[in-house]
C-alpha cells in the first residue's frame, strides 16, 4: 500500500473511533442540564425552604409573568430601536421619553410580580427575598429580562 492510501486509511479509523467514543460518551453519560426557569425555582425552593404548595403557586406565578416580561423587553426593544432611527432633536426628546416609560412600566411590573411572588412565602421569608431582589431592578437601563434569580448577593 502506498503512503497515501495509508494516510487516508488512517484518517477514516481515526473518524471512526472519535465518533464511536462520541456515541458511547453521549449514551453513558447523557445531557441533562436543567432549563434555566427549573433551576432558579429549585434555587427559590431551596434558599427559602418553599413547601411543595408555595413553589406551585410560585411557577405558577412565575409562568404567567413570563409572557408579560417579554412583552416589556420587545416594548423596550422596539423604544431602542427607535430611538436609534431618531433624526431630529424633538423625535429624539419623544423616542427618550417614550424608552423612560416604558424601561419604567417594566421595573414597577416586576417589582409588583416580585410581591407577588413574595406573598406566597412565609413573612421572614418574604422579606428576605425581597431584600435580596429588588434592588436588581433598580436601574432597568441597559438590561433585557427579569433580574436572575438565581443569583446570591
Amino acid at each position: 500500500m502506498n503512503a497515501r492510501r495509508q494516510f487516508a486509511l488512517l484518517g477514516l479509523l481515526a473518524l471512526v473511533a472519535g465518533l464511536l467514543a462520541y456515541g458511547l460518551t453521549r449514551w453513558v453519560f447523557p445531557a441533562s442540564l436543567p432549563a434555566a426557569d427549573t433551576v432558579n425555582l429549585d434555587w427559590l425552593r431551596q434558599e427559602f425552604a418553599l413547601t411543595p404548595a408555595q413553589l406551585e403557586t410560585v411557577a405558577s406565578l412565575h409562568a404567567d409573568y413570563a409572557p408579560v416580561c417579554a412583552g416589556h423587553c420587545a416594548a423596550i426593544a422596539e423604544a431602542e430601536t427607535a430611538l436609534a432611527a431618531s433624526t431630529t432633536p424633538d423625535a429624539r426628546i419623544s423616542a427618550q421619553a417614550e424608552l423612560k416609560r416604558l424601561e419604567q412600566r417594566c421595573a414597577d411590573s416586576t417589582r409588583a410580580h416580585l410581591r407577588a411572588v413574595a406573598a406566597a412565602m412565609p413573612p421572614a421569608q418574604a422579606a428576605r427575598f425581597l431584600a435580596l431582589i429588588e434592588p436588581k431592578i433598580a436601574h432597568t437601563e441597559g438590561r433585557i429580562g427579569a433580574p436572575d434569580l438565581n443569583a446570591r448577593p
